[in-house]
């Protein structure tokens, strides 16, 4: 593949100053129009060292207004991102609606750099690139116009720059020993470069390699190619069929399960068995808490279920006996106008736990097969392509250690207007109950089908969902501490 790329190709000044000026001026008519129509951007900027990735990123944005773009120049990982999945750190510097961001280098480090010096092992990276794959995948399902470029230099070319920059006073500390190793190293970085050239080449994200031995011909090509992605974008923007409005079904097809029914909302404990068990099991919890934080596994427990079917009492319960250093508790509501100009999943990676740490979810990303498509945020496109993009986000956490407990805390309708009368009547509690929990519980039937096919798509493996029996509080505190600590047990025996 790169070895067919003719390095030979250039551009005299005169032709370079004529195509430049007038892609750069496209460019920027290119950036309003995205700003106008909301879309976001991603340019990927992958290739050798010295291939003159810094200076094409200038020539880019000089003629943008700099407050419609942002260049991430990607280093190593610090100490805290190394603490997260290796996509954590990307997902926090994606582009607003609108935005363009540059990655000067990107989340491609992972299967070129690292595994050349083999700080990935070559069993994770079949994985990685599917992870990969499905990150750009759900940023071009939300509308996300996605360029990725791979510089390539000969490696005769590679040599004479470094040593041009090496030998320059001004230039000398851009030149890293790493990049030494590329050249040391050429045959093994083309062959890494090649091999994921090709798995992570998709249809919504293609690569395209350009010839960089001339830098202006670089550029041109680089340009030209920014400016055709982002039109063609933002005509697929322009003719998109919006998806239609439907009514959500409010029952099953026969042919599938009803979980919610095989829950025994029977089960119960009496006031003494509870404190016995509640403290047995917080007990159990806290032993399993240094070992946690030594073997730094991050814990993340979400948390669903009906309006009043005691989430927060379960929460607290769960994080009576832990050290608060240990733990936070995420309550999510309806997303911000910032969370809103970012894919729905963005606002849960920021708030993810680090290694050796808990983190509660009151609420979740659950939020988009549940309360947005019974509400009609989310088209039905929208959510039902959220099961899939659900399950990619849950495999990259369970494969990167988490412990990820999922829990629906289920309890009859009676019970609820039971809850819901003593919330009315109560001065303490009166806050809790909100003109939207009622209409949410005429909606009961809707619901209930939402949250079986949730249920049904998304309980996997190394993810599955627990559903409490939670009619009793007693019994529903009780068994979610007790799943936990088995979940983080089974962890430890397993690592």
């Amino acid at each position: 593949m790169l070895d067919n790329l003719d390095l030979d190709l250039c551009l005299d000044k005169a032709a370079y100053k004529s195509q430049i000026e007038t892609l750069m001026r496209t460019l920027r008519s290119l950036q309003k129009a995205c700003w106008e129509k909301k879309m976001p951007v991603i340019v990927v900027l992958e290739g050798w060292a010295a291939a003159g990735k810094g200076a094409l990123v200038k020539k880019m944005v000089g003629y943008m207004d700099p407050r419609g773009f942002a260049v991430h120049p990607i280093w190593p990982p610090s100490p805290e991102e190394q603490q997260y999945p290796f996509l954590w750190r990307f997902w926090k510097q994606l582009p607003a609606r609108g935005s363009i961001g540059f990655f000067y280098h990107s989340w491609y480090i992972h299967v070129l750099e690292d595994r050349l010096f083999e700080r990935v092992k070559e069993t994770q990276v079949p994985m990685v690139m599917q992870h990969i794959n499905a990150f750009e995948h759900q940023m071009a399902d939300d509308g996300v116009a996605i360029a990725k470029f791979w510089i390539h230099l000969s490696e005769k070319e590679l040599k004479q720059r470094l040593k041009k920059y090496a030998s320059d006073s001004l230039q000398s500390w851009r030149v890293r020993r790493e990049d030494w190793q590329q050249h040391k190293n050429y045959d093994k970085y083309v062959a890494l470069a090649e091999e994921m050239l090709v798995y992570t080449s998709t249809g919504p994200a293609p690569w395209t390699l350009v010839e960089g031995d001339c830098q202006r011909w670089a550029r041109v090509k680089v340009l030209t190619q920014l400016a055709s992605s982002i039109q063609e974008a933002l005509d697929r923007l322009h003719y998109r069929t919006p998806a239609p409005i439907l009514p959500p079904p409010d029952h099953l097809n026969p042919s599938e399960p009803d979980f919610l029914a095989q829950v025994d909302l029977n089960l119960s404990l009496s006031h003494g068995e509870y404190k016995k068990q509640l403290r047995h099991e917080q007990i159990r919890l806290l032993k399993l808490q240094q070992r946690i934080d030594e073997n730094q596994i991050p814990v993340l427990v979400l948390f669903e279920g009906w309006d009043a079917a005691g989430k927060g009492g379960a929460i607290k319960r769960l994080t009576d006996i832990l050290d608060p250093r240990s733990y936070k508790v995420n309550a999510f509501a309806a997303p911000t106008e910032e969370e809103k100009a970012h894919h729905y999943l963005w606002r849960f990676w920021r708030k993810l736990p680090t290694a050796g740490r808990f983190g509660i979810f009151d609420r979740s990303w659950y939020g988009r097969v549940l309360v947005e498509r019974v509400e009609g945020f989310a088209t039905e496109t929208e959510w039902r392509r959220a099961y899939q993009e659900i399950n990619e986000f849950e495999a990259q956490l369970t494969g990167d250690g988490y412990v990820l407990v999922k829990f629906w805390l289920h309890i009859s309708p009676e019970k609820q207007l039971e809850r819901f009368n003593e919330r009315e009547n109560d001065s303490f509690k009166g806050y809790k109950l909100t003109e939207e929990d009622w209409r949410n519980r005429e909606k009961w039937p809707l619901y209930e089908v939402a949250v079986n096919q949730a249920i049904q798509r998304t309980s996997t493996p190394t993810a599955p969902w627990t559903s409490i029996a939670a009619n009793d509080k007693y019994y529903a505190r009780v068994k979610v501490i007790q799943t936990v600590t088995d979940a983080i047990r089974r962890q430890l025996k397993n690592r």
